[in-house]
């Protein structure tokens, strides 16, 4: 374990040099930190504060902050079903229009309301097509850098009909001949490759040390083992492009309420006459910041920004829109952020960047919000939920802190309760090659932080 000599280090130098920072394991050049009273006020600690660096995901406290204060907590997406000729018996002739409002939230639960809602008009059997209206977001934008990652739920692309984030669920269950799979959503086109083993013993570290579930094409494909102790447990992932995701989920919720289609799912624009059939409402803006920033989820994220474009348009790209409409609230606000790039908002980029002062100046317009509860329950608990949940364990460390993780970046950027009672806003930021091997330094050098907060600069 690295992390017990690191901090001993940091809190023996801390205590010997009153005005020095030590790095512990970090290199000068590959680590940027900035500390100050949450509530105001210039840094008692800074190391590199103006440079711009790759964020990762702390990236999404600016898209969730600016958000908030935009939209509102209590904003709410809507999707809706509508059709342009009125329904003869239990027979919808003509075409049923799906249209997205950019939900990121929207799941099977909320697909099925709204199938349910249709079923209670007598509509049984669709005559017409399933139309899928995605005019909500003319332009969704992509992190080209990861398209080695397109099967990964991470790097999933928004969707102005996102459907339950376009994954499909395994649940594994021990049976005296093997290994029993089921599906949800149970889609048609997908078949099962079941490889795996059933086993005896504990479940340790959970269910994916011993199975791996991918996509090919239109097999789901499960590798390793089932140890006993992970009976029930479930994988997931993400298949097929939005729109055969779309239709496939809709067919399958459709029949499974009883109700007949003779048509085909494509795309298309809800013309102005069409008459409203059912309707669902997303959770608060509250709500979903908690799932984006506790668990760090890119798509989400990339929505929400959507979302602020759409809201907020000047020229119909909802991409850019949402960049200018980030950049004006920031400059409302009186934030300075020199060095801002932004791609998705997301974090899931190689080209945004941030400083660490920028965030830290973010951090405090945050803790001073009349949204401040809300943007600062969103934030993971150190050793308690979300990406923290298994970090700073067993330590005397009470913190909030965005997490942020890519190839080449660590980072961590919240607020924390130092051992003094003293609340600080805190970002350390780190662009190195050899930043996987860091997380224990990171971590480390925060909770050192937390100990012996002060004024320092890094003695290099």
């Amino acid at each position: 374990m690295m992390f017990r000599p690191i901090f001993a280090s940091l809190c023996l130098l801390m205590a010997s040099h009153a005005h020095a920072l030590n790095l512990g394991g970090f290199r000068p050049d590959e680590v940027a930190i900035w500390m100050a009273p949450q509530d105001g006020g210039p840094a008692i600690v800074q190391h590199r504060t103006d440079v711009p660096m790759n964020p990762a995901s702390t990236m999404k406290l600016l898209t969730t902050l600016s958000a908030l204060e935009i939209l509102a907590p209590d904003y709410r997406w809507r999707t809706d079903l509508l059709a342009d000729a009125r329904p003869r018996g239990d027979t919808l002739d003509g075409a049923l229009y799906w249209r997205g409002g950019g939900d990121p939230h929207f799941d099977r639960n909320d697909l099925a309301a709204l199938v349910r809602d249709l079923r209670g008009r007598g509509i049984r059997h669709l005559a017409g097509d399933v139309i899928l209206d995605k005019q909500r977001f003319a332009r969704t934008g992509s992190a080209d850098d990861f398209a080695s990652d397109s099967d990964k739920a991470f790097a999933v692309p928004p969707d102005a009909l996102l459907a339950h984030l376009k994954v499909v669920w395994a649940t594994l269950f021990a049976q005296p001949d093997g290994v029993r799979v089921a599906l949800d959503p149970p889609l048609d086109g997908l078949s099962v490759d079941n490889r795996l083993t059933a086993t005896a013993g504990p479940c340790d570290g959970g269910i994916k040390r011993y199975a791996s579930l991918s996509a090919q094409g239109n097999t789901l494909r499960l590798d390793g083992t089932l140890p006993a102790g992970c009976d029930g447990s479930k994988l997931f992932v993400p298949v097929w492009e939005h729109d055969a995701y779309q239709a496939a989920l809709f067919t399958a919720l459709w029949r499974e309420a009883g109700g007949s289609f003779a048509g085909t799912v494509r795309r298309g624009v809800t013309p102005a006459s069409a008459q409203l059939l059912a309707s669902v409402s997303s959770p608060t803006l509250a709500e979903v910041i908690r799932d984006i920033n506790k668990y760090s989820n890119n798509t989400m994220a990339r929505q929400l920004f959507l979302t602020l474009g759409a809201e907020q348009p000047v020229d119909g790209d909802v991409l850019r829109d949402g960049e200018t409409a980030v950049r004006r609230w920031a400059a409302q606000r009186k934030l300075a952020l020199p060095g801002l790039q932004l791609e998705n908002g997301s974090g899931l980029s190689r080209r945004e960047r941030i400083s660490a002062a920028g965030l830290g100046a973010l951090l405090q317009a945050g803790a001073n919000s009349p949204y401040a509860p809300e943007f600062m329950a969103s934030l993971p608990i150190a050793a308690r939920d979300g990406t923290l949940r298994r970090r700073f364990v067993g330590q005397p460390v009470e913190a909030r802190l965005k997490t942020g993780s890519l190839n080449d970046v660590r980072a961590l950027a919240g607020y924390v309760k130092a051992l003094n009672g003293q609340r600080y806003a805190l970002v350390v930021l780190v662009n190195s090659p050899r930043a996987s091997e860091l997380t224990p330094a990171l971590d480390a050098l925060v909770a050192g932080l937390i100990s012996q907060p002060g004024k320092r600069e890094a003695s290099e």
